[in-house]
């Protein structure tokens, strides 16, 4: 059945609170440095071409999150327009890996953020011993329960938006705003832009998030659309401001320059060392609680795939309440990839990753139409712009020797999702239907 009106739930104003504070924060502060240097002017460019596919993949999770509500969300969609096939299972598995290469994009940021008051010497070790203690702190904050949790997201979101707040009405307002490093003549070539823009489809990730609290929403019918639309629309809109500022007021080489801790050094060109400062402390609060409620988001994936019987039912064990097991993997695998991957690796594999997965969230909402009541055709538009989007952004990688690893991170992420699940269903076949 769909969503049926709440009594004291959750609001347009708490449904929209949960979109923002999913989408903005964390994935814009660890691609803003990546995706300058790729779209160089035409960075806002890139941005909007990114929130308009994230704009009509919010379209699609609109109508099926009010005809199959509840915290199955993503799962929830493709499974029911795909049933339990080998394509559909490893779509699942993809999204939970997706969640663990932006987890450790945000360890990078995080850790990028606090380097420049190190020694220079010390930062490349430094660099692995933040981003590492960050994603295990973070992991003990999840398994000590959602009460701390939610404690310490609602301080993290405080944080972060009053900074970017702060960096865009004073770059705005000051003087030295120079508009003609963002004409078209200082812009990269249009297939580098779309590329860059696809970097930076991570940091409108978030807004799916929505749907996993969608069975506590009141009046689902004006709230969902206020809240889906609403978050990825004033995300476009502080992305497109922020990008104005600091490519504004610093130079663009300087901005690639200083592209792991990019915003701060544009902050500090019009604020000085205290700008520089401020948004180095909501660059750190940015990127944890985006580890914070990923890290939440991605651990309960497993053990929802345990039930439907994608993945072993030994994720479904639980101690005080946590799946502990679900909650190792989740942070091992992030801790091995924040070690051992590049950040533009892994930011190209995240955003590689969602683009799939978004592609077949907006397939399963044409394939079920009939049910949800919508329009098939914007889904179906939304399919195949996250499809030629990939595709170009492939293009563009594989057409550059510099780039051609990332590429390979994007092919090598949804390969690993298809072998996961392959081999657990050649090793677990006989394995009982796990116990809800």
């Amino acid at each position: 059945m769909g969503l049926e009106k709440k009594q004291g739930g959750i609001g347009a104003f708490g449904a929209l609170s949960i979109g923002v504070g999913g989408i903005v924060g964390g994935g814009f502060f660890a691609a803003f440095g990546i995706t300058v240097a790729g779209a160089k002017g035409g960075t806002p460019l890139a941005f909007l071409i990114g929130g308009a596919i994230a704009l009509i993949t919010a379209y699609s999770y609109i109508g099926l999150t009010l005809r199959y509500p509840g915290p199955g969300g993503t799962v929830k969609f493709i499974t029911q327009a795909f049933g339990q096939g080998l394509a559909a299972a490893a779509i699942n598995v993809l999204l939970i890996l997706s969640y663990v290469a932006i987890m450790s994009v945000y360890a990078y940021a995080l850790a990028g953020y606090t380097l420049p008051y190190l020694p220079e010497a010390m930062r490349p070790v430094a660099s692995h011993l933040i981003a590492s203690a960050a994603l295990v702190i973070l992991g003990l904050v999840n398994f000590a329960g959602a009460a701390l949790v939610e404690k310490s997201e609602s301080f993290f979101n405080v944080g972060k938006l009053a900074v970017l707040a702060l960096f865009i009405v004073a770059g705005l307002a000051l003087p030295g705003l120079d508009w003609s490093r963002l004409a078209p003549a200082a812009w990269a070539p249009p297939s580098a832009i779309v590329a860059s823009g696809m970097i930076g489809f991570l940091a409108y990730e978030g807004f799916e998030l929505i749907a996993n609290a969608s069975d506590q929403i009141v009046n689902p019918k004006r709230t969902l659309p206020i809240a889906f639309l609403g978050s990825v629309l004033i995300a476009i809109v502080v992305y497109a401001l922020a990008f104005i500022v600091g490519i504004g007021h610093l130079p663009l080489t300087e901005l690639i320059g200083a592209k792991n801790f990019a915003i701060s050094a544009a902050a500090g060109s019009f604020l000085g060392p205290f700008g520089f400062g401020v948004m180095a402390v909501g660059a750190v609060l940015a990127s944890a609680s985006a580890m914070n409620a990923d890290y939440f988001g991605a651990a309960k994936l497993p053990p929802q795939l345990a039930t439907i019987r994608e993945l072993p039912s030994a994720f479904h064990r639980s101690l005080h309440g946590q799946s502990v097991i679900s909650l190792l993997v989740v942070g091992i695998l992030a801790l091995l990839a924040v070690n051992f991957i590049s950040i533009e690796a892994m930011s190209s594999a995240t955003s590689g990753g969602f683009l799939l997965v978004y592609a077949a969230v907006n397939i399963a909402a044409v394939r079920l139409a009939p049910q949800t009541g919508t329009n098939p055709v914007i889904p179906g538009i939304a399919a195949v712009l996250c499809i030629v989007a990939l595709a170009i952004t492939l293009w563009q990688f594989l057409a550059d020797p510099a780039t051609v690893s990332q590429a390979y991170a994007i092919a090598g992420i949804v390969a690993v999702a298809v072998v996961i699940e392959v081999l657990y269903r050649l090793l677990g076949s006989g394995e009982k239907p796990a116990q809800t």
